[in-house]
């Protein structure tokens, strides 16, 4: 990464990076280019180099934002940003010698390269022309560095409002015709620099020009650059950038750069379009900002691998969005005010935000706002029912197609780039805590524990973490490299992890929580026991439940038996029993593993198929028949034992059960299916290992552990449950719901002190998560640790709340966090820390009210901070100034302290109303304030300075009064204009003491 260490604007299309970049630095010359690259999908971006300084280790540049990549470095990239490539320096020097009089001409963004080349030229005892061309006086940059190094200094702008009037072209053909120089340097667009070559060339003076601008690849390897230079074919970036402009062909040159002008310009119209999103979207909060009428009726489709190359392998069927099919989906959700789909997420993601960002381009921020809900958008984005859930909730599902939440959580987890994780540091641990299972619900539950300030250990029986994400779903649904990216996550977020220990057997629960010195135990063990019918042939070796054939396949490899150790055995023809999820995972696994004919026998309809939509058409399409009104009645063995048949019976949809689907009912009419492998498919039952070790652990009658729903706290102290092993065999994104509330429970009683159990849904709710310390990376090596945490490791006390050392064994009053804040019935001047004296406005004797913490929000409330910023910037600006400028010491003194007491009043708004405090403008002049402020300014008059401060300050009460009045009645902005009067009229009283006491030449109470 390369940090930016000076970003200045000189013009709305103009601007300066100053980029820290030794290496480069330490080997540029005048005529190298620089190649750029701001992230991940950004194209190459050749730059001049218009500075260098080998001692700070930093490249200048000045760019033109012309196109997207420097229109957003222009908006998006400040000063201390950081980007990702930086390659140089690239190209030849500009070659430099003592040849008499050197002309340079510059045009536009050309003036910047052009500077170091004069500086050469200069410096190597030349005498120096300079011209420098702009399109009009506000484009004028650097004419002071110019006229440093230069003889003779020509500026020149097209329109004549500064300078010489009219084209660079016409001040170069004035200046041969009086004199010939010995060399021109021509620099800038190549029109400009093809009209400078045609004008020395009837005067035969050499003119060298600088084609930095056709590079792609800056490194000699692509061919992009390649000009004719007096018939022969060269390369710019490794025998230029700088040719001798007589010798090029400027025609085919220009022709060449014309093939990208209309993907630019579709680029440049995105841009534009994406800006326009992001004010409506970000800056005016818009929401509803497109009617459905407007919309696209229908998802944009996935593309999908083809049905008969994806039957035979087991790589991913579905092949995700492409970039443009994201953004045509993201803006399809039109960003409703009340938005339902949230509450259709089981983990809460906050589903219009991330679209928000996805539709502005935002991938990181897209992801970000995923992360606070959900760590693992590649899974759930591929594996949650999400038509049954936040697409089903979605407003205009009413209408037409929901937006494709689920395919656009995919798209962000995919493609986002994710903020490096790190373990969040705390003042001290909440708690040490053993999760046991590293399916969805146990690593939902560790990544919220670990971000709570808990020590997390995951326990898992087998010997990979993921549970049933990779033993029960295929790798052509869910990739094992994305689960082990979003595990890896997990544990660079400080969460530990160890395989291959069964709790129940290796540990049990009791020893976790006392032998192990755990503070709470969470069970998010699944639920592993398959179920089987009870029907006549069970006992055959080719019958199989789901979770042992998934398993052989999905987690041994039995697919590549012998290659690897473990066998599956699936014959010719294969009856998977059942139609959720599960079962479409074994007939795709068993077509894929070379089974002839695979059916499916399922005793409802499609209609009532539990699988989901997708998966059933998925399955069609690769060949799988189905058998829906059928239920298997015996299974056929022959005389060895083997498979050989099905009987089934047909049935007919009866009346709802229990549930609301229309229950099967027998009609007494068969049939035979040819088989030789059954794959039960019917659901799971809770594993007993768990809970039978576990004494007291209270259960339902199908062996389920049974939790609060809303903390999934157990009837045991401590040892909390989600998941399937609580609820039965359902979606992972169900467990991941299940885990996060178990986190929060856990956290709820840790915090606590673990003093009730067991924790209420209250309690949980009112929760709010300890802070993490500001994340600084410690030096290498480092072994110490420093405040509260260094007191706490070497047994000192420290506060519970706050962590601060507390000295002694005395009772104490903690006040972290609070807010002492009054505001005064009478005048409406805030007041914070201790009310003194004895409960008095400090500004008029009034009595003060006490404040609860306040938020502002909206528009018009954060126009009112935002106008309150500006107005105290100014002030602190023009106190800064006239310290400065006071010709008596006293003034100097005094107005030093205004400008503090500015300071501090704007710390007070930054944290009252939670915005960040800017630095006032160097740039700030007393006389401008004495024009703003409608007053005659008199530098002579050591008063001047008072007059001009008092008048400053009336204009701001009077500002404010007047937005006060027109706010309405009991707004928030109404209040907040009030506060920042009466703060404003403190000012005038003051500064009107303090000048009366001037003039009387008494001391100042300051």
């Amino acid at each position: 990464m390369y940090k930016i260490v000076r970003h200045e604007a000189f013009s709305p299309t103009t601007f300066l990076w100053e980029v820290e970049a030794p290496d480069v630095a330490r080997s540029a010359q005048a005529g190298h280019f620089v190649m750029l690259r701001l992230h991940e999908g950004s194209e190459r971006v050749p730059l001049t180099v218009a500075d260098y300084d080998r001692d700070r280790g930093t490249i200048t540049m000045v760019v033109q934002a012309l196109g997207k990549t420097t229109k957003e470095m222009m908006e998006n990239y400040k000063q201390g940003d950081a980007f990702d490539d930086f390659v140089g320096p690239l190209g030849l020097p500009q070659h430099v010698s003592k040849v008499g009089h050197v002309v340079l001409v510059g045009g536009g963004l050309g003036v910047a390269p052009v500077y170091p080349q004069l500086r050469a030229f200069k410096e190597a005892g030349n005498t120096t022309t300079s011209i420098i061309g702009f399109r009009n006086k506000d484009l004028v940059f650097w004419e002071d560095k110019f006229k440093k190094y230069s003889d003779n200094l020509i500026v020149c702008t097209d329109d004549g409002s500064y300078g010489k009037s009219g084209f660079v072209t016409v001040a170069l053909k004035e200046l041969l015709e009086k004199q010939k120089p010995d060399l021109v340097v021509a620099i800038g667009p190549l029109p400009m620099m093809n009209a400078c070559v045609e004008t020395t060339r009837p005067f035969g003076v050499k003119t060298m020009v600088s084609l930095n601008a056709i590079m792609v690849d800056g490194t000699g390897m692509c061919g992009s650059c390649r000009v004719t230079v007096d018939g022969k074919v060269m390369f710019a970036c490794v025998e230029g950038p700088d040719f001798d402009g007589h010798k090029v062909d400027f025609k085919e040159l220009l022709t060449r750069q014309k093939r990208f002008k209309g993907q630019e310009q579709l680029a440049n119209e995105d841009y534009e379009h994406v800006c326009n999103l992001e004010k409506q979207l970000f800056e005016e909060e818009k929401r509803n900002y497109k009617k459905i009428k407007e919309l696209e009726p229908h998802q944009v489709h996935m593309p999908e691998r083809d049905a008969v190359e994806r039957s035979r392998n087991f790589k991913e069927v579905n092949l995700g969005y492409s970039l443009q099919d994201a953004l045509r989906e993201a803006e399809r959700c039109i960003q409703c005010a009340k938005p339902t789909c949230i509450a259709g997420c089981p983990v809460q993601i906050d589903i219009p935000r991330f679209i928000r960002h996805l539709i502005v381009r935002d991938l990181d921020g897209a992801l970000a706002s995923i992360y606070e809900s959900n760590i693992f958008p590649s899974i759930c984005g591929r594996v949650c029912p999400q038509e049954t859930q936040c697409e089903a909730q979605c407003i205009i599902n009413k209408k037409m197609d929901s937006v494709a939440i689920g395919r656009l959580e995919r798209f962000v987890g995919d493609n986002a780039k994710a903020a490096a994780a790190t373990p969040p540091r705390f003042a001290r641990r909440l708690g040490k805590v053993a999760v046991v299972g590293s399916g969805p619900a146990g690593l939902s539950a560790a990544a919220d524990l670990v971000r709570y300030g808990c020590d997390v250990t995951v326990y898992e029986a087998l010997h990979v973490v993921g549970g049933v994400l990779r033993y029960g779903i295929p790798s052509f649904r869910l990739p094992r490299d994305i689960i082990e990216r979003e595990v890896n996550r997990l544990r660079d977020l400080g969460v530990k992890i160890e395989t291959n220990k069964v709790i129940g057997k290796t540990f049990t629960v009791p020893q976790l929580l006392e032998e192990k010195g755990y503070d709470a135990v969470f069970l998010g063990v699944g639920a592993g026991a398959p179920a089987f019918l009870g029907i006549p042939g069970e006992f055959a070796g080719q019958v199989y439940s789901a979770n042992e054939f998934l398993t052989r396949v999905n987690l041994m490899g039995g697919d590549r038996f012998p290659y690897l150790d473990t066998p599956i055995n699936i014959g010719k023809s294969v009856v998977v029993i059942g139609a959720g999820n599960t079962a479409m995972d074994c007939l795709r696994v068993a077509k894929r593993i070379g089974a002839a004919t695979v059916r499916c026998v399922y005793r409802r309809t499609e209609a009532e198929a539990p699988a989901r939509i997708e998966e059933i058409r998925h399955a069609k399409e690769e060949g799988i028949d189905f058998f829906f009104l059928h239920a298997p009645v015996e299974i056929y063995v022959d005389a060895e034992g083997n498979v050989k048949g099905m009987k089934v019976e047909e049935m007919k949809l009866g009346d709802p059960d229990e549930k609301g689907r229309r229950k099967p009912v027998p009609t007494g009419q068969f049939k035979d299916l040819e088989c030789d492998t059954v794959i039960y498919a019917l659901g799971t039952k809770a594993n007993p290992i768990v809970t039978q070790s576990t004494p007291g652990l209270g259960l339902n009658k199908w062996g389920n552990i049974v939790a609060d729903d809303a903390t999934q706290s157990t009837n045991l102290p401590g040892v909390f449950a989600g998941g399937d092993i609580v609820t039965g065999g359902a979606t992972v994104i169900l467990a991941m719901g299940a885990g996060r509330r178990a986190a929060r429970g856990i956290a709820t009683w840790l915090s606590g002190g673990k003093a009730r159990w067991p924790i209420t849904k209250e309690e949980a709710e009112a929760f709010v998560p300890p802070q993490p310390l500001e994340t600084t990376a410690a030096p290498q090596g480092a072994g110490h640790t420093g405040g509260a945490e260094a007191m706490a490791s070497s047994g000192g006390r420290t506060c519970p709340k706050c962590r601060q050392p507390v000295e002694g064994d005395e009772e104490y009053i903690c006040c972290a966090d609070a807010k002492m804040q009054w505001r005064c019935e009478a005048c409406a001047k805030v007041s914070e820390g201790f009310a003194f004296p004895y409960g008095q406005c400090p500004a008029c004797g009034g009595k003060l009210k006490s404040l609860e913490d306040r938020t502002f929000e909206g528009a018009k409330a954060l126009d009112a901070i935002r106008t309150a910023f500006e107005i105290e910037l100014g002030g602190m600006a023009f106190y800064g100034r006239a310290a400065k400028e006071a010709s008596e010491p006293m003034l100097r003194e005094l107005f030093g302290k205004f400008a503090e007491m500015e300071k501090e009043h704007m710390e007070t708004l930054s944290r009252r109303y939670h915005a960040d405090v800017k630095q006032a403008s160097e740039g700030f002049r007393t006389e401008r304030a004495a024009i703003y402020a409608g007053v005659a300014n008199d530098p002579k008059d050591p008063a001047n300075l008072f007059r001009i401060a008092i008048a400053f300050e009336q204009r701001a009460v009077k500002f404010f009064e007047e937005k006060g009045a027109q706010a309405p009645e009991g707004s928030p902005e109404r209040q907040l204009y009030k506060e920042l009067a009466a703060e404003e009229r403190e000012h005038v009283d003051l500064l009107a003491t303090e000048f009366n006491r001037f003039k009387a030449g008494k001391p100042g109470l300051l």
